[in-house]
């Protein structure tokens, strides 16, 4: 049988292929209680057909939905096994569908259907539907159309009437005729199985001028769906003969003719040739172009970057699915991405973990013939073999690899191959490419962090602490808020020095740091400011507010023991701390600074481990405390 007439017959029997998609939900009859989960009221069915972005997937795909609509075509019309109706309402139609609906409808019926909106072949059905009958009314007026509109969307479900001239006929099971618009246009005229035997095909020869009445449908196997347009038939009624076939030459014309036609056939041929070759390479290019545009995007993972490659691959026809694995930081293989034109199939298939069960040492070059044997077998179970497996090259040897699979047991043809070979290149670049980005990245952030933090206390540095000032006292000026400055000092640090020695020392200013880190809130600021002097920067903080968190940071120090700074020794130490308000002791960075300054110092004067509040006098510091 010809392919293209098997493809249609698929079409109304393909949903039976869908069993293991998804539960079948229990059937309803006429007269039972209806589900308020559904959306309701009822939504007009041109909406599930929107394609907002034309790419011939309804934007309402996976949605629930309810229409209403007169039945086009029935149930045992269309499908032996499983329940398959049209319906249409005003604005379109549509395949309701499910595998355990038993509900005897006919053309004329009006109903009402609620299910999930979904795509398969091309064709918008309402999936795993439950129907009630809700009465009759007449079946809608079909819409008189050119060949050439009915090969489209925009009249998709719909009863519509099309002229044209009878073309070949084919029957088996189902039966297809072949019409020719006055446009140039060929439309395929599709007949159930259970409509055949009600025609006179003796009626029909071939250039016989007929106008037949229909609903459009569409069968098309994979992405993008915007071919495969055809009209179903089912009523020997709608298929009006217009005119009978022009006269046939004479047989004496016919012999003299077949020497010029023979000429112009293999004229024919050899354009034919160049064109399928033209044609073939058009679809290379497209697939290779979507490629890099695809993984062409900045700032995209590894993950992301295989799993769009994957699925530009099968739903440009290059392969039924793919993979791609990669080495981990172990030597490992992990998959990155699956993708399959079916999107009822799942891949269930470890590249990584048959090559390291097989020959752990091989893992890093492509894989050998033997490999391949074992990668038949283990995908033999899924009804898949292998098509093509490729290494993805890198500076420093092989990243990983990509896999192609076929539901034939076939070597790739000489385009596949070419843009197999293509891609993987591709894909590898753009791998590596996202791989140095973000070490890159990594390297940046921590070179950013270095130059704005003090390496021992991990406190912001002074040279934040200016550009964090320059922001934000204005906004708190404008904004009429608080901040209060804490200048903090450890109290006799030098003999601790002197005493224990530096790296001590360093230990000590690190547990104080983090001691001041704790006892911060997110939106304060700690700073090392050289020494062992420490500022903090209390922000949504008024007089009160700020001598109360010194007082309680003071405390906490004063009662912490670090006993692990010097072995056996519990060492103590406390701080004197000097606080200051905006707008209470000055409104710039500087003055601030100097009034916190100020009165740290008059806590060293007045005896250490104290908490002194800057006052108007703004004496100045001594050089040392």
């Amino acid at each position: 049988m010809p392919l293209s007439r098997l493809l249609l017959f698929l079409l109304l029997l393909g949903p039976a292929w869908q069993g293991a998609a998804t539960p079948a939900p229990r059937p309803h009859g006429a007269g039972e209680a209806v589900d308020d989960g559904f959306p309701a009221p009822a939504v007009d069915i041109a909406t599930l057909l929107t394609d907002s972005d034309d790419d011939t997937v309804p934007d309402q795909l996976g949605e629930r939905a309810r229409v209403r609509g007169v039945v086009t075509i029935s149930p045992r019309t269309l499908s032996s096994t499983h329940f398959s109706a049209l319906v249409q309402d005003d604005s379109a139609g549509i395949v309701l569908f499910s595998h355990d609906l038993s509900m005897p409808l006919s053309q004329g019926d009006r109903v009402e259907a609620r299910g999930v909106v979904g795509q398969f072949q091309g064709a918008v059905q309402l999936q795993e539907v439950e129907v009630h009958r809700v009465g009759r009314a007449p079946l809608p007026e079909p819409v008189p159309i050119s060949a050439r509109r009915a090969y489209g969307w925009s009249h998709m479900g719909q009863r519509v009437r099309v002229e044209g001239r009878s073309g070949g006929v084919s029957l088996n099971s189902f039966g297809t005729m072949q019409v020719t618009g006055d446009d140039g246009i060929e439309l395929t005229l599709y007949f159930p199985e259970s409509a055949v035997r009600d025609f006179d095909w003796e009626h029909y020869p071939r250039g016989t001028q007929v106008a037949a009445t229909g609903v459009v449908s569409i069968y098309k196997r994979t992405w993008p769906y915007d071919g495969g347009f055809q009209l179903i038939v089912t009523d020997p009624g709608d298929l009006a003969v217009l005119a009978p076939p022009s006269p046939q030459w004479h047989g004496w014309a016919l012999w003299t003719a077949l020497p010029v036609a023979a000429l112009l056939a293999l004229a024919l041929l050899m354009f034919l040739l160049a064109q399928r070759r033209q044609k073939t390479r058009r679809h290379e290019l497209a697939t290779l172009t979507a490629l890099s545009t695809a993984i062409g995007v900045p700032d995209l993972d590894r993950e992301q970057l295989a799993r769009r490659a994957c699925d530009i691959l099968t739903a440009y026809g290059i392969a039924e699915a793919a993979l791609v694995h990669v080495f981990d930081g172990r030597g490992g293989l992990q998959r990155l991405a699956a993708s399959s034109a079916d999107p009822a199939r799942a891949i269930n298939f470890d590249l990584g973990a048959l090559l390291q069960a097989s020959d752990p040492g091989a893992v890093a070059s492509a894989p050998s013939l033997e490999h391949r044997r074992l990668i038949d077998q283990s995908l033999s179970t899924q009804g898949l073999t292998l098509l093509a497996v490729h290494p993805l090259p890198s500076l420093s040897g092989t990243q990983g690899f990509f896999a192609a699979l076929s539901s034939r047991n076939r070597r790739p043809s000489a385009m596949q191959d070419r843009t197999l070979l293509s891609a993987v290149k591709l894909l590898a670049l753009a791998l590596e490419n996202s791989e140095i980005r973000q070490r890159a990245r990594a390297e940046q952030q921590e070179l950013h962090q270095l130059a704005m933090t003090d390496e021992l206390t991990e406190l912001y540095n002074r040279r934040f602490l200016d550009e964090y000032l320059r922001v934000q006292l204005p906004l708190t000026k404008r904004r009429g808020g608080h901040m209060a400055f804490l200048a903090i000092d450890i109290d006799c640090f030098k003999p601790v020095n002197d005493t224990w020695g530096h790296e001590v020392g360093d230990r000590v200013l690190a547990r104080v740091a983090a001691e001041i880190r704790h006892c911060t809130r997110s939106g304060d600021l700690a700073v090392r400011m050289g020494g062992e002097e420490f500022l903090i920067v209390l922000a949504d903080a008024d007089v009160d507010d700020a001598t109360v968190f010194a007082e309680r940071l003071r405390e906490l120090i004063q009662e912490k023991r670090f006993e692990d700074v010097v072995p056996g020794t519990a060492l103590q130490v406390t701080v004197s701390i000097g606080v200051a308000v905006f707008g209470v002791h000055g409104e710039s960075a500087a003055a601030l600074l100097r009034a916190s300054d100020a009165a740290m110092y008059l806590s060293k004067r007045s005896g250490r481990n104290r908490t002194t509040l800057a006052d108007d006098s703004r004496r100045d510091a001594p050089a040392s405390a």
